[in-house]
């Protein structure tokens, strides 16, 4: 970040961080959610077809770490046949050690955080990350993991843009270069690396109340996210769950076009919808947060809707119209009281399912509760605590809303509102 910023400000522009995850950081890039990547990616003939690279502005390469405790007695790559090593999803190398060590098992991650909680439960044996960026993390986080062997390989680390955005990158390569002129890069570089402190305060700590503000913040917009969604999906879907109930006459192609819909959201990983409406169709995170948990609550109480409209007696409908109201009044003050009193149960089911599954659109940046919590990690690498947490603030609120569902439920049989 200080190198991003650095750059910024000599090429007269404004720095936004985007935190992502790494193994979908190019797939942003070239989906232009953001500009540049400067985040330690090595130079390869691989992703120069895609991109295109900076002037390297630090070399390092690729180093085996493992526990001081050394269980394994491994003191090189060479000695980890059928041992279990770690790399984190996406990187170089997790390819270099499937092509060059096959007889090692190779577990990807998504993060340095859940290595290191790996490592520390020695469920595995070590971990190959950058030699500089590894023994800062490992520093920082206070974790008894060190380097063994010579370097894997060395790496030239560039800053990827976009093929057709030639004058950002002869803008970075300009910045750079003066940055290494000046002595700007060595000072960065010494801050991190050097033999003296990091800085002036420790950074692998976070203040409570910074801790406890990023938790609520991103659990706001976890649930804004969610309300906007449930908003959504139910107005979507009582149209939907009508259509689902004519299988015949004039609304029919409408009721399989319909169905095939409801089927295909059902029948996907939210996750891959996720993902398709954010790259895919090149939607801003919260659009397509919103849209995607929306048409996905849409197709689970279409069916809930569905099977209300059902469950009501066909009498019911028979009866109002032999005292002659029109369909629409049918609808609006026979059936659908009825329909919807039998519903509620299952809705409320199905808005606890939204609001859980809102922990995946951290997957595209948002800055919501788990997104947060593991800006936390990256920071204090205490995953379990964090997780725990974020899990809690989640309980707080769906725990509530599955004993009232029960409650609702009950009151309904009660009232003989419901069929056994």
């Amino acid at each position: 970040m200080d190198v991003s910023r650095e750059i910024a400000q000599r090429i007269n522009r404004e720095s936004r961080i985007v935190a992502t995850e790494w193994d979908g950081i190019l797939a942003g890039l070239l989906a232009e959610k953001y500009d540049a990547i400067i985040g330690s990616m090595a130079i390869t003939p691989t992703r120069q077809e895609s991109v295109d690279f900076s002037t390297p502005y630090y070399h390092s390469g690729a180093q085996l770490f493992v526990h001081r405790d050394n269980p394994d007695k491994v003191y090189s790559i060479s000695e980890c046949n059928g041992l279990r090593i770690a790399v984190v999803l996406g990187e170089t190398y997790q390819h270099f050690l499937e092509e060059k060590f096959p007889d090692v098992e190779v577990v990807t991650l998504k993060s340095a955080a859940e290595i290191f909680a790996m490592l520390e439960q020695k469920r595995i044996t070590g971990f190959v990350t950058d030699r500089l960026v590894g023994a800062w993390q490992t520093k920082e986080a206070g974790r008894p993991f060190v380097p063994v062997g010579e370097m894997l390989y060395k790496e030239r680390i560039g800053i990827p843009v976009r093929k057709d955005n030639p004058d950002l990158l002869g803008q970075i390569n300009t910045a750079l270069a003066a940055m290494e002129d000046d002595g700007t890069m060595q000072r960065i570089h010494q801050r991190y690396f050097g033999l003296g402190k990091t800085s002036s305060s420790k950074l692998g700590t976070m203040e409570p109340s910074v801790i406890a503000t990023k938790l609520l913040k991103g659990f706001a917009v976890s649930l804004g996210i969610a309300l906007a969604a449930l908003l959504l999906g139910f107005v979507l879907a009582i149209p939907s769950g009508l259509l689902l109930t004519f299988q015949r006459g004039s609304l029919k192609p409408l009721h399989f076009l319909v169905r095939g819909f409801v089927d295909f959201i059902r029948g996907t990983p939210v996750l891959i919808q996720l993902l398709f409406v954010w790259l895919g169709l090149g939607l801003s995170p919260f659009p397509a947060a919103i849209l995607t948990l929306g048409i996905c609550a849409m197709a689970y109480m279409a069916e809930v809707i569905r099977a209300g409209l059902m469950s009501v007696d066909p009498g019911q409908d028979l009866g109002a119209r032999a005292l002659g109201l029109s369909p629409l009044d049918r609808f609006r003050f026979v059936v659908w009281p009825q329909a919807f009193r039998i519903a509620i149960p299952p809705l409320m089911n199905c808005v606890v399912a939204l609001l859980k599954d809102t922990a995946l659109v951290s997957i595209i940046s948002i800055p919501e509760l788990i997104r947060e919590a593991q800006s936390i990690i990256s920071v204090t690498f205490e995953p379990g605590l964090y997780y725990l947490i974020a899990g809690l603030m989640f309980f707080a609120v769906t725990f509530p809303l599955m004993k009232l569902s029960d409650r609702v439920e009950r009151s309904i049989k009660a009232k003989g509102f419901a069929h056994d």
